[in-house]
């Protein structure tokens, strides 16, 4: 269903009085706020505000400079990586003095929001969160973070670089996002894949130093009504078309928001494609964290076991992150986390994430590749379609219901 010329055009070109609007309707985080009323902004701006790199060199340099006291660090090798559907990144070697006055080259990464990306999100929000999972899950370490969009016109973070793969050799998907695990790869990872999700949820976050998150009280739905104003204010913001089956699904979780009863660090993306692995089959890092959150652990279980980001066997069974079947996962999860299981919530989470990926492939991909603010425009465009097998999802899940 066509949305209305006005409709469109405040979406393409938005006002001060429309930006408001959308601000009070959605109510979100302080910090998610303030990257998506930016995006919106920028938005505004058309094509000047489009990524330019020619200086990214001298620029990095200087910050780095600035940043270190140091006039004779040496930046080399800046390169532009391909993939990262929501993030422009660049590898660099930098040579300074580390803590201990040791004169030292290290292979760094830089990971900087791109014009408008298929998800938008805060880079101190990552930092913190990055920061607070050392020790706890195998995580790439944070040296700098500026959330400031004027250093490098975007905000940024920087990171040590880990070699290993996402993916196994000769694998087809690009984001991993439905991506099956050959049968050794299964036996060696999907155990770790389970237990580091139950260590992320064990975190005692409390004594973490995450104070761009806002902290939901435990016994309530906050951390749940938070996370979902921000994909209803996402599709207000980015969609070309109105639908009656994302309609009827908003309205439905708005409506039967489960109780948390003890919030967590949620990861928000945790699936394959989303971890690093290294030869001998040990995942090294968690990656792609841009989406944590505090909430509800039945979350992130559900976008890691659900069809969408499944893949089926030989035999026809569906494999979470095509490495382990459903059952399997939820019954170590449980043992490992000491965290229990709900059908209902877990239902509930499945129809959520059903709806969050429907706003980012029919709504938010599209947006970016028709403002052509996306390096990876082609991409985006491609998702749409993956969009109305979201949709149909979602609706496959509404008739059928919660377990009795």
């Amino acid at each position: 269903m066509a949305l209305d010329t006005r409709s469109q055009r405040l979406r393409a070109n938005p006002t001060s009085d429309w930006i408001r609007e959308v601000r009070e309707r959605f109510p979100v985080e302080s910090t998610l706020d303030e990257v998506m009323t930016r995006k919106l902004d920028n938005r505004r701006k058309g094509l000047e505000h489009l990524s330019d790199f020619t200086d990214l060199a001298e620029r990095l340099t200087s910050y780095l400079r600035q940043h270190t006291g140091q006039a004779d660090l040496s930046l080399t090798n800046l390169k532009r990586l391909s993939g990262g559907a929501s993030k422009e990144q660049f590898t660099f070697d930098l040579t300074w003095k580390d803590a201990s006055a040791q004169r030292v080259t290290r292979k760094l990464i830089l990971r900087m929001d791109p014009s408008e990306s298929v998800v938008e999100t805060h880079r101190l929000r990552e930092a913190q969160v990055l920061k607070a999972m050392v020790g706890q899950v195998p995580v790439p370490e944070v040296l700098w973070v500026d959330p400031d969009p004027h250093t490098l016109g975007h905000p940024f973070l920087i990171a040590v670089f880990l070699p290993g793969a996402v993916q196994p050799e000769g694998a087809t998907k690009a984001s991993g996002v439905g991506q099956m695990f050959p049968e050794k790869y299964r036996k060696a990872l999907s155990g770790q894949f389970v237990d580091h999700m139950a260590a992320i949820h064990t975190l005692d976050w409390s004594k973490a130093p995450l104070s761009s998150f806002q902290k939901p009280k435990p016994g309530t739905n906050e951390g749940t009504r938070w996370a979902l104003a921000l994909w209803d204010r996402v599709w207000e913001e980015d969609t070309f078309e109105a639908h009656p089956v994302m309609a009827y699904a908003a309205g439905w979780l708005r409506r039967h928001m489960p109780v948390t009863g003890k919030p967590v660090v949620v990861h928000g993306d945790y699936r394959g494609g989303n971890f690093m692995f290294t030869p001998d089959l040990q995942i090294n890092a968690i990656l792609d964290w841009e989406l944590a959150h505090l909430g509800d652990h039945h979350e992130d279980v559900s976008w890691a076991t659900m069809t969408l980001t499944g893949a089926r066997d030989d035999d026809g069974t569906l494999l979470s992150s095509g490495m382990i079947p459903r059952p399997q996962f939820l019954a170590r999860y449980q043992e490992r986390s000491g965290l229990k299981i709900d059908p209902q919530t877990l239902y509930y989470f499945d129809v959520f994430n059903a709806y969050k990926f429907a706003v980012i492939t029919m709504a938010t991909s599209l947006r970016a590749a028709y403002g052509k603010r996306t390096h990876l425009d082609a991409m985006m465009n491609l998702l749409t379609g993956l969009g109305y097998v979201c949709v149909a999802t979602l609706q496959e899940l509404l008739a059928q219901g919660p377990p009795k």
